[in-house]
């Protein structure tokens, strides 16, 4: 029975993250091939070893876009109403008084901030690989 509850408690704990076994490294390459180097090791761990938290990636948000125009006395106003592929909706606020001109599609590109020679939060996991929570922040912001 006691085998029975320490099989349940090894198959509970498998990659789970331990906040009081945080580390630091240092970014060594990025995007391509991305490795890190964690204080105290000798040598670097590959992007095979690697789980980089998604906030941390390029992120890609489909988008589609109508762009109206109407006219205030002479001038002419514009206004953009538009949903994002999650459901989200954007709305100028100025209301139309024509048809749609014309409408845009595309994909927003949110960019990594991660950079080359960052300092990083990272986590051991098992199996010898490393989860990377964040960027480390100095006294100074930065």
């Amino acid at each position: 029975m006691l085998r029975k509850a320490v099989d349940l408690w090894k198959e509970k704990i498998t990659g789970h993250i331990d906040a009081k076994d945080t580390e630091r490294a240092t970014l060594l390459s990025w995007p391509d091939n991305s490795s890190i180097k964690v204080d105290g090791e000798t040598a670097p761990y590959e992007s095979d070893k690697l789980v980089i938290a998604e906030y941390l990636q390029d992120r890609k948000v489909e988008a589609y876009f109508q762009i109206g125009q109407y006219m205030e006395g002479e001038e002419a106003k514009g206004t953009v109403t538009g949903v994002l592929a999650n459901g989200v909706e954007y709305e100028s606020g100025a209301p139309y008084e024509k048809v749609p001109r014309s409408s845009l599609q595309g994909t927003i590109v949110i960019p990594s901030p991660l950079k080359v020679g960052d300092r990083l939060i990272v986590s051991r996991l098992t199996g010898q690989r490393y989860y990377v929570h964040g960027k480390e922040v100095s006294e100074h912001g930065g």
